[in-house]
This record gives C-alpha cells, sequence and structure tokens, in this order.
C-alpha cells in the first residue's frame, strides 16, 4: 500500500501553492455540528485543520459555554479550522488533520480535541498559536509537521520555549535522513518541553522514509498502516512520522488524565521511560529507543 506521510512534505508544498494562490478567508466551510464540551483532558492539534463534521470527530471537540470550538483558523482567520492544507484547491486538497486527529481518538477516547488549522505565508504564525493554546485549557500539543529553514521557526521556539507548561509532541519527518546532520524543525531545536517521535515498523526498525537523529530524536514507535479514517470518514491506513504522533500525544492525554498532577517535564519523563532499546537497530538512532505500542502503555484506553 502506498506510504502516506504528507506532514513535513505537506508544509513545504502548501507554502510554495501559497505564493500563487491567495487565501480566501471563510471559504465556504461546513457549520459547526451543534453540541457541548464533552469534558477530559484538553488536547490541541497543530495542523491542516480537521472534519468536524464528522460524527466521531464532533463528539470530542473542545467548547465554550456556547458550543463554538476553542481552536482556530489562522489561515482563513475564524473559528472553523476546516481540514484542508492552506494553498490548495478544494479539489486537489491535502487532507492530514482528520487522519491525524482520528488516531488521537482512537487511543485516548476521551480527549477532548482543540484543533488548529495553520497559516501557509506566515510562520510567526506558529507562534500566535501556542499563545492561543497557553490561553486555553490544553497543556498537550501535536504538531505533526514542520520544515528545513531554522530562521522560519525560531519565532515558535521562542514562544514554545516560554511556556512550559506546554508538552509538545513532534514529527522528525519523513525524508529518510539523520536531522542529527540535516536539521528540520521544530524537530532538530532541542526544545526541553518536547518530545520528538519517529516511526518505525513493527520490529522497531525506523521506518523507510522516516527520519532520524541519535540526539533529536527522543523516541520511535510503529507508525507505519495504522487505522485511521479519512476526511471523508472512511477507515483506511496511514503510515509515516505524522501518524507516530498521535499516538505518543494519545499516551500523554491518557496519562495525563491519570494523573491531573503532573507536569509536562513529569509527564515526558514517564513516557520517555516506557522506551525499551530498538531490537530491529544494530546501534541506536534514537536518544531513548522504542515505544513498541502505545496504546498499550500506561493506562488502559476506555
Amino acid at each position: 500500500m502506498k506510504r502516506w506521510s504528507p506532514g513535513i512534505a505537506a508544509m513545504a508544498l502548501a507554502l510554495a501553492l501559497s505564493a500563487a494562490e491567495p487565501l480566501r478567508a471563510g471559504s465556504g466551510e461546513p457549520p459547526l455540528p451543534p453540541g457541548q464540551d464533552p469534558g477530559g483532558v484538553a488536547l490541541a492539534l497543530i495542523d491542516s485543520g480537521i472534519n468536524y463534521t464528522l460524527p466521531h470527530i464532533a463528539k470530542r471537540l473542545a467548547r465554550d459555554p456556547q458550543g463554538r470550538l476553542l481552536g482556530f483558523d489562522f489561515a482563513d482567520g475564524d473559528r472553523l479550522p476546516y481540514d484542508v492544507v492552506p494553498g490548495r484547491k478544494a479539489a486537489v486538497a491535502i487532507h492530514h488533520g482528520t487522519a491525524v486527529a482520528s488516531i488521537v481518538i482512537a487511543e485516548a477516547p476521551r480527549v477532548r480535541l482543540i484543533p488548529y488549522r495553520f497559516h501557509p505565508k506566515r510562520y510567526e504564525a506558529f507562534a500566535q498559536i501556542v499563545e492561543h493554546i497557553a490561553r486555553g485549557p490544553a497543556r498537550i500539543a501535536a504538531m505533526p509537521l514542520g520544515g528545513y529553514r531554522k530562521g522560519d521557526w525560531e519565532a515558535f521556539r521562542r514562544a514554545a520555549e516560554a511556556h512550559p507548561e506546554i508538552l509538545f509532541i513532534f514529527s522528525a519527518g519523513n525524508d529518510g535522513r539523520d536531522i542529527d546532520r540535516e536539521p528540520v524543525y521544530p524537530a532538530s531545536f532541542g526544545i526541553p518541553n518536547a518530545i520528538v517521535v519517529t516511526s518505525s515498523d513493527a520490529f522497531g526498525r525506523i521506518a523507510p522514509g522516516s527520519n532520524w537523529g541519535r540526539r533529536s530524536v527522543d523516541i520511535s514507535t510503529p507508525g507505519e498502516q495504522i487505522p485511521t479514517r479519512d476526511h471523508l470518514g472512511a477507515f483506511k491506513t496511514a503510515s509515516g512520522s505524522s501518524f507516530a504522533v498521535p499516538r505518543i500525544a494519545a499516551l500523554a492525554a491518557r496519562l495525563k488524565a491519570a494523573h491531573p498532577d503532573w507536569k509536562p517535564q513529569r509527564l515526558k519523563s514517564e513516557i520517555l521511560k516506557l522506551a525499551v532499546p530498538s531490537p530491529g537497530e544494530r546501534q541506536p538512532r534514537t536518544a531513548h529507543g522504542w515505544l513498541p505500542n502505545p496504546a498499550l502503555a500506561g493506562p488502559a484506553i476506555q
């Protein structure tokens, strides 16, 4: 089956396309289904948005007392972060966030999601997303994307480090390279309140096409052929470090639910303690090893 791993690649493509295609604020997003906040651990998702009309997602959306989403669309400037990678026409859109969100919900069914849609022309908007998250209830943020130019991400780095109360989960990327030598960002920054994740196969080997780094990447976990649901709600599988991220984010949410007093550094430490040496690698290619199955680690899925 074809490998689906658009995280960093999709981000780069969106940036390139946006130069030729202007953004259209409020470009016909569907209305938000009515609902109430479901309760549970809040988790922010920084991605292409989500299809919030799908029933399995709509019922897990964090909402204010008026039933409005707590997230934001930084591409369109509204409160409806609908899942289309910014800069692409609807007919050829890359949908990424819905598949990521579906994995989070499957492995942390009591989570409540706060979705954010990035802006393809303004890297500083990523720092604004961090500030928006900090004003809300989420203390875990999944970010399965990134880029290659360090300077583009400095504002985000400063914002993330200024909010140590938030634990970020970053993808290592899908370029098949050592990001200690050829960095990608924000994964290669070494942000203290972050976990960098890459994809492995079921035997602990770094997946073909996924990045690694003995210093830059904290752990690997199976991210190949992961069951999920696409933008239309159809069941499918997805592969790549982008889909390892929601597995670790879901584990963090379950641990946070069981231990509400744990701060990000404790949460990070406990997750990394669950990693073991990879049986599939002759030499370590991550800092802390391999987490064989996040769904079976920590508190049970309920």
